[in-house]
């Protein structure tokens, strides 16, 4: 931004009656390569057919590969990717309307999965903004995906008590807490902007907002099947955040480990008495295998 156009906005802003927001152009550093361990994360998004995990096709996938340290702070980005996918069916319209894709864009192009594997291969952590939807879907059309840790920067981050927004959705966290904008629903402008939103300072004292999502991703996971659960209490399950495994015909719930005991009397309390319990590995979160 200019020195012109810059004084405007923080004239702007000045009088509280205003805000402006600045469009996100992508950043190659955020810190500079300093004397503390680094490791890799994939922070990955894909636009699909549809929204049924089990079904749906990948028509963008699209990632970025970016240095971080234990206390969630940004370096160097390695690599930024972005593939077109043209899928064995049509892609409906109201796909078309959300993310702008045609199939005459697509047509032609594949996802090298080569490529992407010798890239990704060697990721500590997978991030995306809706893990429970882009992790089943990967899972389908790689081993890879199912094989790392994953990270979900919508439901792992307390947005609301950290930074006092109550919704989860990527842009309007990029504007009320980045205060920019961006080309929203296509993959690779997804991921950079996310990766901007998680490295904004959050909370108190303030952190990256990476921080708080490592703190969660490190958390040891239990699922609860809330097992003989009758059926008038399936409401007051479903608020509390189960859901409903139709396959086994029983309710579950994905949760941190150190909140068995309190989760257990919960369910006593709701004529739940032989919940199953479940430990899971750091490499089940999200996974079909914790669906």
């Amino acid at each position: 931004m200019n020195t012109e156009l810059e004084a405007c906005k923080h004239a702007l802003e000045a009088t509280g009656d205003y805000q402006v927001l600045v469009r996100f152009k992508p950043i190659p550093q955020y810190h500079s390569p300093q004397n503390v361990k680094t490791f890799k994360a994939c922070i990955i998004d894909t636009e699909t057919t549809g929204l049924d995990t089990e079904n749906c096709e990948i028509i963008e996938l699209g990632y970025q590969v970016i240095e971080f340290d234990s206390a969630g702070h940004f370096y160097r980005v390695l690599l930024a990717q972005n593939f077109l996918n043209e899928p064995e069916g049509g892609i409906p319209e109201e796909v078309t309307q959300v993310t702008g894709i045609t199939l005459e864009e697509v047509k032609g192009h594949q996802i090298p999965w080569e490529q992407v594997v010798t890239e990704l291969n060697d990721m500590d952590l997978f991030v995306a903004h809706n893990a429970g939807f882009d992790r089943p879907i990967l899972e389908r059309y790689h081993p890879l995906f199912a094989e790392k840790v994953w990270g979900c920067s919508a439901s792992q981050i307390d947005w609301f008590a950290l930074a006092h927004v109550s919704s989860r959705s990527q842009e309007f966290l990029c504007w009320k807490i980045g205060k920019f904008f961006y080309d929203a629903h296509r993959a690779i402008d997804d991921v950079q902007a996310l990766t901007h939103l998680l490295s904004q300072p959050i909370g108190e004292p303030q952190h990256p907002a990476f921080f708080y999502l490592l703190q969660s991703v490190r958390q040891s996971k239990i699922m609860i099947k809330a097992t003989g659960a009758p059926f008038d209490v399936k409401d007051d399950l479903k608020k509390r955040g189960y859901r409903w495994n139709n396959t086994e015909k029983v309710w579950q719930k994905v949760l941190p480990a150190a909140t068995q005991e309190e989760e257990l009397n919960w369910l006593m309390e709701h004529s739940t008495p032989k919940p199953q319990v479940i430990k899971l590995k750091a490499t089940d979160t999200f996974s079909v295998r914790a669906q």
